[in-house]
């Protein structure tokens, strides 16, 4: 929290908080919604990469112009825009994870799309709130926080969806495995591996499940996918009431300023704060 009022500027220390949002919840998604192409839909891992790039496509295409539009339309407009569009996708992804890939790509890219429009609008107007004296240390932290929000992403979205299954996969598989032992050692096994078709090969080193009919399998199959799409709801839902509280607070602190000129001007001026941290390390 020291870092964050370093500056004493609100803007600057809401701009940090966005920057770890913005990594925080798409690192996050990123992990979870891996998961779920390749142990709950059982894609190949070249697939489920083929399957991303609507999110990494749209991010590259829209950061290569976010820059343009900050003197067309400001920084506040795009960075608001940006957190809508990160929530929308991942409402698209909620809806869509037993629906068909279609919906996963059009969630992944609104994803993209809010990414590219945040980043460097974000990056622009905190570099603005700092003295020039300050902007090495300004850029220090602005770097550290993306590193942070990618990091805890997939710490916390992961633990959540872990977490769901603790609580759920074990009673749900009553019906399938009657027996609480061999239940608890199924259940394990497909959270530890994070994959719904982990219980199919074996349970424990070097011991096979060999009793297992077809249709046993099959209805361990169906409990297990349908809790971790909840579980990767729960996940999403989650980075969800995170954006929704930024996005409120960006609503009512970020400011307006005088307009896309303005906007310009104060972009030129954090692109040249950035320059000086570069060849001034020390500062």
């Amino acid at each position: 929290m020291m870092d964050l009022m370093l500056f004493g500027d609100r803007t600057y220390s809401l701009a940090i908080i966005t920057i770890f949002a913005v990594l925080f919840a798409t690192y996050g998604m990123l992990l979870v919604i891996t998961q779920y192409l390749q142990n709950v839909r059982g894609f190949s891992p070249t697939d489920a990469g083929l399957l991303l790039l609507p999110y990494s496509a749209s991010m590259m295409i829209v950061s290569l112009t976010a820059g343009k539009l900050v003197g067309v339309i400001g920084s506040r407009r795009l960075i608001l825009l940006g957190l809508a569009l990160l929530i929308v996708g991942f409402a698209v992804l909620i809806g869509g994870l037993q629906a068909s890939t279609v919906m996963i790509g059009v969630g992944l890219f609104f994803v993209g799309v809010g990414v590219g429009l945040c980043l460097t609008p974000i990056t622009s107007l905190a570099m603005t709130t700092v003295p020039t004296e300050r902007a090495g240390m300004a850029s220090g932290i602005m770097s550290a926080q993306r590193a942070l929000g990618s990091t805890v992403g997939f710490a916390v979205l992961g633990s959540i969806l872990a977490a769901t299954l603790t609580v759920t996969l074990s009673s749900h598989l009553a019906g399938a495995l009657p027996d609480p032992t061999e239940r608890k050692e199924v259940a394990d096994m497909i959270i530890g591996n994070a994959n719904p078709r982990a219980y199919s090969a074996e349970i424990g080193p070097g011991r096979p499940i060999r009793h297992l009919n077809a249709d046993t399998q099959k209805a361990i199959l169906a409990v297990a996918d349908s809790d971790f799409i909840e579980g990767i709801r729960f996940s999403l839902a989650t980075a969800i009431v995170f954006l929704t509280l930024v996005l409120a607070a960006g609503i009512a602190w970020f400011p307006r300023g005088n307009g896309p000129i303005a906007d310009a001007e104060r972009e030129a001026r954090a692109l040249a704060s950035e320059e000086t941290a570069r060849e001034s390390p020390r500062l």
